[in-house]
């Protein structure tokens, strides 16, 4: 996380993220030097070295500052949004994700995005979106447990199938040059979540967890799938 810190210091990690970012567009992770890095940053060897052990180390804080980013940014207390009021909370927030947040977020960083998740072989990135959005799921589930709908599949093969869904989603609208707005993705996500839902119960699903706010939880859409393309 970047709170609290001199600014001087989160100038210059940025400046070295943008510099990641830019190199991984042209290069394999493995192939960028500590040189590159600073070079294309604009920053002394040894003023990376203040703030990191190695290459190995940047990277991996990098990857976990910008996941930081943004899932403050996409996190929100979801616990109104349930199916219904449950007492066992006795006040404890439920964390969900905020759809349009999170598309439009990514939309504002697209080629961040699109170099980490689509450009990369070795797939660091990706793996640690994952991790963080299977440990989210985890966390929701146990919060929830007591009204938590049994399919009869295990959670962690539920978890999993929703968690490469999403994140394959993703992938591909970017891959795609994102010719659909946040929108209209976000719409389009709600319409195939209601496929799944429970109708008139108060039981809760991982579908839950997604919520498409509350201008697209009203009226159904009538946006046609070619008026939402970008001109």
């Amino acid at each position: 996380m970047t709170k609290h810190l001199d600014p001087r210091v989160i100038k210059t990690r940025s400046s070295l993220k943008t510099a990641l970012i830019s190199l991984m567009q042209q290069y394999k992770i493995e192939n960028i030097s500590v040189q590159k890095i600073t070079e294309t940053a604009h920053i002394t060897r040894g003023t990376f070295y203040l703030h990191y052990k190695d290459k190995r180390d940047f990277i991996s804080r990098a990857m976990t500052e910008i996941l930081d980013d943004f899932f403050d940014a996409v996190i929100i207390d979801g616990t109104t949004m349930l199916p219904a009021e449950y007492s066992f909370l006795d006040g404890k927030d439920v964390d969900i994700l905020s759809l349009n947040t999170a598309f439009s977020y990514i939309e504002s960083e697209a080629q961040m995005f699109s170099v980490l998740l689509n450009t990369q072989e070795n797939g660091l990135f990706e793996h640690q979106l994952n991790e963080r959005l299977t440990h989210l799921l985890e966390e929701f589930h146990n919060l929830l447990n007591p009204v938590f709908m049994d399919i009869s599949v295990p959670v962690n093969i539920q978890i999993a199938f929703v968690v490469s869904a999403y994140v394959g989603l993703i992938k591909n609208w970017l891959s795609e040059g994102m010719i659909y707005t946040p929108h209209y993705m976000t719409s389009s996500v709600k319409k195939m979540i209601a496929l799944v839902q429970t109708d008139g119960q108060d039981r809760v699903t991982f579908t839950n967890f997604f919520h498409t706010e509350p201008e697209f939880a009203g009226q159904p859409q009538t946006t046609s799938w070619q008026t939402a393309r970008r001109l």
